[in-house]
């Protein structure tokens, strides 16, 4: 039986792990979750077992599972800590599958396991219940199933996709996690004979129809989206955008110089020469506002520390009567010592700079050290052992620019994308565009680009606005309201510049403007299918 349980769990990290966009086998997201889900129930079903051990138990198996779905899943992590952390690679792979895969465990833990050490019996009540369970978390801490484990499976659905501007993208888990509990149904019945029939085929139905109605809206929804165009505010709200991936290098920080994929220095000189050939690409006669997009990481100096280089840029934007956007870092000195922010900055087309924004996400081990003020004594190991490795404070505004009356737009840094909430605020506040200034040739030739761009088709269509996505490295591309590509892609390492002239007016979004009412909505599901279930069927201890 033990061997038995390992096996499921490996099976269902291997699933997970291959979920993940640019694999080819997003669609492994339906399914992946019913191993684990079904070791457990047999785990569940041994009443010898005590509540403690149970729920070491349950720990232990999800966290299997998901070290060895970040291990896969998550190898372009494994690829930076060894390329530019100087870690070797059996190390590398170690702290991935651990480090990682402890987050990812223990979000399994959460979603799967904690919800059956409550459950006295296994009946027709529970499935829903778990069910309604993972769709009132999954917002609060939406890092496991839109990110890479199962809610990114369907961008290989474009039709079902587009019910993410009502329910959002944790709302999707309807289809992913609901086919997983319907199956569990199936095989109880089929096993025990414990379900009814008639019950089974009466969810079986409900489950078809939701995927009928919501391909439905889908297909509704992209004809009207890309047919009806809506009436622009005012001429002004055209805009130029112009992002240069100048596919700068990271090699003088990376152990062996051959794996960062580019042999360009970064320095000023070249991003300013790069951003002039650009300009010299658009036509004379135009006049739309323009926005010249420099990436996250390509800027050489700190922008508010250094003003040689400060003042290179500001009288570039003058020159050409531009406005630049950019990333740097800032720090602000304390008692306790210097505070670090990664910055996005908006200079004016007059040379000022006219606002700034603090990244609010910052990436585990790599901006800062999760449970650094919990565990020091691993903390102060982990800096001194991995290179590269920086800690910043967290940003707590959802900062949007304004370039004119009738246009506004964010700058999110790298991964804030992940948090659905950090651009649907930005948007909330006035924003009509949204750029995305990443610096990916931390991952060398990866699929992180593939996920990139994956989570933010999600933002475009949970919010219907248009986002840039501007990578030093790429794959740079603008994609639309209906979360499809507007432009060329540019490759991956390859120099270039994305020019386009956007029309810019987000769309309605009920997400957009209720996400907390469908929040609500699905707390409320679950708090009567609990009390319904309790009532009837007496599952709870």
């Amino acid at each position: 039986m033990h061997k038995f349980i390992w096996i499921g769990s490996l099976v269902s990290g291997v699933m997970l792990g291959l979920t993940p966009p640019g694999l080819g086998t997003q669609w492994l997201g339906l399914i992946s979750f019913f191993p684990l889900i079904y070791i457990l129930e047999q785990l569940h079903a041994k009443e010898e077992l005590s509540f403690r051990k149970r729920a070491v138990m349950f720990f232990g198996i999800c966290w299997l599972s998901g070290g060895i779905a970040a291990s896969i899943g998550g190898y372009w992590i494994t690829n930076s800590i060894h390329v530019f952390g100087h870690v070797p690679w059996l190390a590398a792979v170690i702290i991935t599958g651990v480090g990682y895969g402890l987050e990812v465990g223990f979000q399994l833990f959460v979603y799967f396991g904690i919800p059956l050490l409550f459950i006295r019996k296994l009946n027709n009540w529970d499935l829903p219940l778990r069910l309604a369970f993972l769709l009132a978390l999954d917002p609060l801490y939406p890092r496991l199933i839109q990110w890479n484990y199962g809610g990114l499976t369907f961008t290989e659905f474009p039709w079902i996709e587009q019910l993410a501007d009502l329910i959002g993208s944790s709302g999707l888990l309807l289809y992913s996690a609901g086919l997983t509990f319907l199956l569990l149904g199936w095989w109880r019945w089929k096993t025990t004979g414990k379900l009814k029939l008639k019950i089974l085929l009466q969810a079986t139905t409900i489950y078809l129809l939701l995927w009928g109605l919501g391909l439905s809206y889908g297909a509704w929804r992209t004809y009207d989206l890309e047919t009806q165009v809506p009436e622009l505010k005012t001429q002004s709200s055209n805009l130029t955008v112009l992002a240069i991936q100048p596919n700068f290098s990271l090699q003088d920080l990376a152990s062996n110089p051959e794996l960062a994929h580019s042999i360009r220095e970064q320095n000023l000189e070249s991003l300013l020469i790069d951003s002039t050939k650009a300009l010299a690409e658009l036509p004379p006669e135009t006049a739309t506002p323009k926005l010249l997009i420099w990436p996250e990481s390509v800027y050489p100096d700190p922008f508010f520390k250094v003003a040689d280089s400060r003042e290179k840029v500001t009288a570039f934007a003058r020159k050409h009567k531009t406005y630049i956007l950019l990333t740097t870092v800032d720090w602000v000195n304390t008692n306790s010592g210097p505070k670090f922010h990664g910055v996005s900055v908006l200079v004016g087309e007059n040379g000022k700079v006219l606002g700034r924004y603090n990244k609010i996400f910052l990436i585990p081990f790599g901006e800062t050290i999760p449970f650094s003020d919990w565990f020091p004594g691993i903390a102060s190991f982990l800096r001194k052992n991995i290179a590269n490795m920086s800690e910043f404070t967290r940003g707590q505004e959802y900062k949007v620019f304004t370039l004119s009356e009738n246009t506004r737009l964010s700058a999110p840094i790298c991964f804030d994308i992940f948090t659905p909430e950090v651009v649907r605020g930005m948007v909330r506040n006035g924003s009509d565009l949204v750029v995305n200034l990443s610096n990916l040739a931390w991952f060398g030739r990866t699929t992180a680009s593939d996920n990139m761009v994956a989570v933010l088709r999600w933002r475009a269509i949970e919010n219907r606005v248009t986002v840039v996505f501007a990578s030093n490295n790429g794959e740079s591309l603008i994609i639309g309201v209906n979360g499809k590509n507007m432009s060329k892609k540019l490759g991956l390492f390859e120099e270039g510049a994305l020019i386009s002239t956007l029309k810019l007016q987000p769309r309605f979004s009920f997400y957009r403007e209720y996400a907390e009412w469908v929040w609500g909505g699905y707390l409320l599901i679950f708090l009567l299918l609990g009390i319904q279930a309790h009532l009837r069927g007496k599952i709870f201890e």
